[in-house]
């Protein structure tokens, strides 16, 4: 491939996308991402390995997404949060993405990386079947790769939620509702408990709401839910 060939193809390339946590922002912010076998590759597929007596060796490898296929890296950020949490896949909240998230965005990625084929030939499909030990996690439509990359640009809190609500892949959780309600229960009992100190109470209460992160939000509904019914 001659030089002007080359130059075009790394301007045509996608740009890739890799979901982690806020855990690893001070490594990739310094040195980029570094190939490994993360806790997800591990928990997914150690098991199944050793159950079956094969000894589980996979090389350690950078996995990433384009944009066609960024679920996968949303899913890979979502069960790093989870874990560093200790909650489920589908426990993760929006304010637990804000606060522990983290998406690398990798330009032209493509140039740089190698790509399992969304179609394989074959019963159980040609390129699985040659690299399957070598590469047990990667999915049709993944980009991978043995090699350091760059991390051009790294999204996290708000920037990264609003970023994921562009591309259709996530919605803001039930909790704003939740916090909603809470903020006008809270006002309405503390409001009959002083009248004469409306104002006051509504800023106090306010402010203090809107401190609570989803997990407050939540207990705290709760709690009011109860007070309130007491009023009646």
């Amino acid at each position: 491939m001659n030089w002007y060939k080359k130059q075009l193809k790394i301007a045509i390339s996608r740009t890739l996308y890799h979901g982690t946590s806020i855990n690893n922002y001070d490594s990739i912010k310094s040195i980029g991402l570094v190939p490994d076998t993360g806790d997800f590759v591990n928990d997914s597929y150690a098991g199944e390995y050793e159950a079956a007596g094969v000894e589980f060796d996979p090389t350690p490898i950078i996995f990433a997404a384009d944009k066609e296929n960024l679920r996968s890296a949303v899913n890979a950020m979502e069960y790093a949060v989870g874990k560093i949490l200790g909650k489920g896949f589908h426990g993760v909240t929006s304010d637990d993405v804000r606060r522990y998230g983290m998406l690398v965005i990798i330009k032209k990625g493509e140039e740089y990386m190698e790509h399992r084929p969304e179609e394989e030939t074959g019963p159980w499909g040609d390129w699985q079947g040659e690299t399957d030990n070598q590469y047990p996690a990667v999915e049709p439509g993944d980009y991978f790769s043995e090699d350091a990359q760059s991390s051009d640009i790294i999204l996290t809190g708000n920037k990264l939620v609003n970023f994921l609500k562009q591309q259709g892949l996530w919605q803001e959780d039930n909790i704003d509702n939740l916090r909603n309600d809470l903020l006008t229960m809270a006002i309405r009992y503390h409001i009959k408990e002083s009248p004469e100190q409306k104002n006051k109470i509504i800023q106090e209460v306010t402010q203090k709401v809107n401190a609570l992160d989803d997990e407050g939000v939540k207990n705290n509904y709760k709690l009011y839910s109860d007070k309130i019914s007491e009023l009646r």
